[in-house]
């Protein structure tokens, strides 16, 4: 993609309906072609997050403008950061895990897991944390080295998390989605032509 720049966007502010549909929009409208997109909603604030290429005319404050016109409800946050191919960091070497855990929640659980993973080199693709009274639980994608052994990091993870009864899994991701596959009856796999 000659000729176009690569901006990381985000937004939050206030949940409302719609709010996907126009902010993706607009990013349409400021001629932007939107490769990659994350959305959620947490504790009543809805947060994208995105990768868009737009032609290199669209400067990151014209596209952060454009975004902060969409919803002018509200107080909300954007963020635009341009992203050049050559500037992409590489991706995490290694094989895919899945990292799932739960305990007691205190103050500095999530902080204290993803400083072990990253003491070994481990990249966090994706990861979901929350809290539902006093317990946590933490989700996650990662990319382990493949000379890191999982299970010590299990064990360290079990150790450092003791005092708040922690359970964790962490498994490949190619045996997680082998046990983890939910087998549809095939009458709705195939779809008539």
């Amino acid at each position: 993609m000659e000729n176009t720049t690569r901006y990381a966007i985000t937004v939050i502010c206030e949940d409302r309906v719609g709010l996907v549909g126009r902010f993706t929009g607009a990013i349409t409208r400021l001629g932007g072609n939107i490769e990659m997109l994350d959305q959620n909603v947490r504790l009543g604030y809805f947060v994208i997050t995105l990768m868009a290429t737009f032609e290199t005319g669209a400067t990151a404050e014209a596209v952060r403008k454009g975004l902060e016109k969409v919803d002018e409800t509200g107080a909300k946050a954007v963020s635009v950061l341009p992203r050049r191919e050559a500037s992409i960091p590489p991706v995490g070497q290694g094989s895919p895990f899945v990292l799932a855990m739960t305990g007691i929640d205190v103050p500095g659980n999530f902080s204290t897991v993803t400083t072990c993973l990253a003491k070994h080199s481990i990249n966090v693709e994706e990861l979901t944390c929350q809290t539902k009274g006093d317990r946590f639980t933490i989700v996650g994608d990662i990319t382990v080295p493949d000379d890191v052994d999982t299970k010590a990091v299990g064990q360290e993870l079990t150790h450092l998390l003791a005092d708040r009864k922690v359970t964790v899994t962490l498994m490949h991701a190619d045996i997680f989605d082998a046990t983890n596959q939910i087998p549809m009856p095939k009458r709705h796999t195939e779809i008539p032509l």
